[in-house]
């Protein structure tokens, strides 16, 4: 992998998704497509369909890309347009093709990966926990090799409240891809759902990511903010976090991550009442509901009713 293609890379890991398009794209070749630009573009692709843009990720690596682990990524925005319109049989036949897709890519190779992971996106966004974190060879148990595959599975089993086996898979990623971007995120997705003095190095991850200077003053950096901000919030710095935000709207005013976390760090600085909480939720967060603070909310409150309910 060249330098290039590791900036974009590192742009699509740290949510930075315009800017990872845009990188991408002010070095596409106007001739043939080598091997580094498909895999720039592939990247520039799947930060479009993180951001929702189906027809964009499309037009990144057009229809006819032969490529499997190009052919992956749009058959990943296949699914997700039909999963999203609830045609849940044509969603399972584009699952299947996805699949198949597994057995022709060279194992080892970060193409392989990516296949893999999509594969496993799939599963997760139809319900299929098992399932993806079989595909993705994520057991709890620290086997895997394959970063993007871990990360993934850490989040689901983080979903799942699997705690301990996120962390194990954490830590055994840790003693050889330290230095990775995805294994620092790790660190902080884990100390924020453990909750309390985790929230601190969660804050140390998101700050130390927004003073790179490859994405300082920038709309790059706005993601790296948010997550301070969420750390900030976990430690009822509501102030803080508020700045933060502030900053990074500035910077990135659609981020998809901004809307849903300005909304849950404004409802804790104006101290909507309990019982007028989960309305107030619903109401700022239905359109972007990926949001760390309101899934943590949602999670203590569940808690919560269920432990008054076993008192009862």
């Amino acid at each position: 992998m060249d330098s290039l293609t590791f900036e974009v890379q590192s742009l699509f890991y740290q949510s930075a998704y315009r800017g990872c398009i845009a990188l991408a794209q002010m070095h596409s070749p106007s001739g043939p497509i080598d091997d580094e630009s498909l895999l720039r573009l592939v990247y520039a692709a799947r930060s479009a369909l993180a951001l929702g843009d189906i027809p964009g990720a499309r037009q990144l690596l057009g229809d006819d890309a032969e490529q499997p682990v190009a052919m992956s990524v749009l058959l990943l925005a296949d699914f997700m347009e039909m999963h999203h319109a609830g045609d849940e049989e044509g969603s399972a036949d584009v699952l299947e093709q996805m699949a198949t897709l597994l057995d022709v890519v060279e194992p080892g190779e970060l193409a392989s990966d990516i296949v893999r992971y999509n594969v496993g996106l799939a599963l997760y966004t139809k319900g299929d926990s098992t399932k993806a974190l079989e595909t993705l060879g994520v057991t709890g148990t620290g086997g895997s090799t394959k970063l993007e595959c871990i990360s993934l599975g850490v989040h689901i089993l983080l979903a799942i409240h699997r705690v301990d086996l996120a962390e194990k898979e954490y830590l055994a990623a840790r003693q050889w891809g330290d230095d990775s971007v995805l294994v620092q995120y790790m660190e902080a997705w884990i100390g924020l759902v453990r909750g309390g003095r985790s929230t601190q190095q969660a804050f140390y991850v998101y700050d130390e990511m927004s003073q790179s200077s490859t994405i300082a003053n920038t709309q790059n950096m706005a993601p790296a903010l948010i997550g301070k901000a969420v750390a900030q919030a976990a430690q009822l710095d509501v102030p803080a976090a508020s700045s933060t935000l502030q900053e990074a709207a500035s910077l990135d005013a659609d981020h998809p991550l901004l809307s849903a976390n300005q909304a849950v760090v404004s409802a804790l600085a104006t101290n909507v009442p309990a019982e007028d909480v989960d309305s107030w939720m619903s109401a700022h967060t239905n359109a972007v509901p990926d949001s760390h603070l309101a899934r943590m909310w949602e999670e203590k409150r569940a808690a919560l009713e269920e432990a008054v309910a076993s008192m009862a």
